[in-house]
């Protein structure tokens, strides 16, 4: 246990120089471990990755919005890669490195969504699922809590020893900084195999509720939904054999959800990995079914602007050859605001004060941590 304080001691001490020299860098611990990674690029230019489809990134930390229409994606250069705890020899180097003159705190900050407008949302939503124009939406809305960057390294720390079995991230690239904890995998390797996973439907923990019996049939037709175009988008990909998992309860701190896994071959998948990132992103569990007209009826409905919620994000090339997360249960860090990003998905069989409640019950979360710092 000493150790593991230590380590995040100096991990903290790293990303509080990063902020200072307001760089670009992105902190990460990924589900099951106890040690945290930081990438740092040293080039004060932060180029914005034009193309997707062809190729990965080889190296690096990479940044996908939820929509590229609206945002670009990055990916942070891994000049400096620190692993468990910085050399002191690469703290003389991130010392000596110059402050990136780009303005962090020039980004406009979103207004709350209230109740009543979130609810309205959700009820017009209903109406265009039951004339036939969707079957599924994802709404999100905003909460917004005081808080500044100086906060970041602690926030980072306590999500980690909050949430274990979470991706955990801190980012700051060209003005945009995130920090998060994430329950979803996107596209991950482990040792030959890919995988991904079909994860909706939310509760809060209760013993009785992993019995997945006890769940209704609106969260069982909206996990269904993710898993049914997770499985279509594989089929697609000629001969590319899969195996499935689920769907089953799966407890996420203080959150339960469903999820089934689906598990491949990365030799049988090969240059193809860029084509199914792509056919997959956004799932049904963040954007909606049918995908096309859910995305269009999000943008012209949600009053602020996703940017990196919904995206995914996450090491390429580094130790794993992918691991790559849905960025959930997310803030982005203003002058003097911390700004909550919080949804759920919505069917014919929506009730909007419960799904109020669910956004309420997910934005715990962060809270919970950010409690525990004010």
């Amino acid at each position: 246990m000493q150790e593991v304080l230590k380590h995040m001691d100096t991990i903290a001490e790293t990303l509080g120089i990063c902020l200072e020299k307001n760089l670009h860098f992105a902190a990460y611990r990924l589900p099951g471990r106890t040690v945290a990674d930081v990438v740092i690029q040293k080039n004060p230019e932060m180029k914005e990755l034009e193309d997707l489809t062809g190729r990965l990134p080889e190296r690096g930390f990479l940044i996908a919005p939820f929509s590229r229409q609206d945002n670009p994606a990055y990916l942070i250069s891994a000049d400096i890669l620190i692993h468990n705890s910085p050399s002191s020899a690469q703290l003389k180097e991130l010392r000596n490195l110059p402050e990136n003159s780009h303005d962090k705190n020039n980004r406009s900050c979103p207004a709350d969504t209230d109740k009543a407008d979130y609810t309205r949302f959700i009820r017009d939503t209903i109406r265009k699922i039951n004339s036939g124009e969707f079957e599924k939406v994802v709404l999100s809305r905003v909460k917004n809590v005081q808080g500044n960057f100086k906060q970041l390294p602690d926030i980072f720390n306590i999500l980690c020893e909050t949430y274990p079995n979470a991706f955990v991230y801190l980012f700051c690239v060209n003005g945009h900084c995130w920090a998060g904890a994430t329950p979803e995998p996107f596209i991950c390797s482990r040792g030959s195999e890919l995988f991904t996973v079909s994860l909706a439907g939310t509760r809060p923990y209760r013993k009785e509720d992993l019995d997945i019996t006890h769940w209704n049939r609106k969260e069982l037709q909206e996990q269904d939904y993710v898993t049914l175009h997770i499985e279509k988008v594989l089929k697609h990909c000629p001969a590319l054999d899969y195996s499935k998992n689920g769907p089953y309860v799966a407890r996420a701190g203080n959150l339960l959800h469903l999820r089934t896994d689906f598990a491949f071959s990365s030799a049988d998948l090969g240059a193809r990995l860029p084509t199914l990132i792509n056919a997959l992103h956004p799932t049904p569990a963040v954007c909606g079914m049918s995908t096309g007209k859910a995305m269009d009826f999000i943008r012209s409905t949600e009053k602020h602007d996703r940017g990196f919620y919904t995206g995914f994000l996450g090491p390429v090339g580094l130790g794993d050859v992918i691991q790559l997360y849905v960025n959930l249960r997310c803030l982005q860090v203003f002058n003097d605001r911390l700004v909550l990003y919080i949804g759920g998905g919505i069917t014919h069989d929506s009730i909007p004060e419960e799904e109020w409640e669910e956004t309420e019950i997910k934005a715990e979360t962060l809270l919970s941590v950010l409690h525990q710092i004010s």
